[in-house]
């Protein structure tokens, strides 16, 4: 499980640094856009491509840092109730049926386009490109560290399922 420790870090340090190499940027970019219009700058037609280009960076690279930190959108008010074996189960189930082949189909079609914009595109659209290589193998790696926790968790080696949100982990009162 130390492994899985480590690519946690990891996945947290890429979902941290996109954020704020990202989100910066992104208000800056809005705020000149802003000012753009009142005082004309005329730098108005580059700001909402960098700002969208911006924005598809940081959802893709901070898929697998939201999973693992159990942000994700769900219906909480089926969940909540259900003990933690079914819990990890029912999450057990989505990684592997769900999670996981997305994160391949993802990866598969953005290492495609990837490649066919390295031979005909401008190096403006690289970076959304690389981004989503990365984020979904990032996501497909913070699948398989929820997987294995649930399974150790099912096996009786681990005492919380996975993931698990800041509300669940326990209080130091």
């Amino acid at each position: 499980m130390r492994i899985f420790d480590v690519l946690e870090k990891i996945i947290h340090s890429i979902g941290v640094g996109t954020a704020w190499l990202t989100v910066v940027p992104i208000a800056f970019f809005t705020c000149l856009q802003m000012l753009d219009r009142k005082l004309h700058l005329g730098v108005s037609s580059y700001l909402p491509d960098f700002s969208t280009s911006l924005l598809f960076i940081l959802i893709f690279m901070t898929f697998g840092f939201t999973y693992l930190r159990d942000g994700h959108v769900r219906v909480d008010v089926f969940r909540r109730n259900l003990p933690p074996r079914r819990l990890a189960w029912i999450e057990l189930g989505g990684c592997l049926l769900v999670l996981l082949p997305l994160a391949a189909i993802l990866t598969y079609y953005g290492w495609d386009g990837l490649m066919r914009t390295t031979q005909f595109a401008d190096t403006d659209i690289w970076a959304r490109r690389v981004a989503a290589v990365i984020g979904p193998v990032v996501l497909g790696l913070a699948g398989l560290i929820v997987s294995a926790r649930n399974v150790a968790f099912l096996r009786g080696n681990r005492d919380n399922p996975s993931p698990l949100s800041q509300e669940d982990l326990p209080h130091g009162d």
